[in-house]
């Protein structure tokens, strides 16, 4: 006569956790080819974008993309120093580019168009003149992250590329 067949706990277990990687396996398999990542996502809402760069001014018609520039979306691990990346383009109530670039003191000069994601290279205005002051990237970010904004005056458009935006207290419009 042999011993009574059992499971131990230990085994139940390493049974269920196989089961699990089975099943996971497979719901990766199927979705696999639908996997779209944010980096190719554009975004239309405006409230993230007005929270973070209130010293603006008021925005309206952003295109704009949210996403981890070091994640492919495919690790399986989180990433351990995550970064978003929010860039694209917004507008400005009419005049209110001309304003903000004739304030003395943020050293605004002439610069090259951006080169936005590819996604967001259809909302690029075109024939543009684009204009950027590094003292004026500071006033926005309140040097609490990394940020570049470019305006184009005849479009009534701002071009912002940044790093890990956020809510910089007492940033107020000029």
């Amino acid at each position: 006569m042999g011993r009574p067949a059992f499971v131990s706990s230990r085994r139940w277990i390493l049974l269920g956790g196989l089961a699990a990687l089975a099943g996971g396996a497979g719901v990766y398999a199927a979705t696999a080819d639908e996997f779209v990542p944010d980096r190719e996502r554009v975004r239309s809402d405006v409230e993230p974008l007005q929270r973070r760069f209130l010293a603006i001014g008021r925005l309206s018609g952003p295109h704009w993309l949210g996403y981890n520039p070091n994640d492919s979306g495919r690790e399986l691990l989180p990433d351990q120093d995550p970064q978003t990346r929010v860039v694209g383009f917004a507008h400005l109530p009419p005049g209110a580019v001309k304003a903000i670039v004739r304030t003395p003191g943020y050293g605004f000069a002439g610069v090259a168009a951006p080169l936005p994601p590819a996604p967001l290279a259809k909302f690029l205005p075109m024939d543009a003149a684009w204009v950027a002051g590094t003292d004026y990237n500071a006033h926005i970010t309140g040097s609490h992250y990394s940020g570049e904004f470019r305006f184009a005056a005849e479009a009534d458009c701002v071009y912002f590329d940044t790093i890990n935006p956020t809510i910089v207290d007492g940033s107020q419009p000029l």
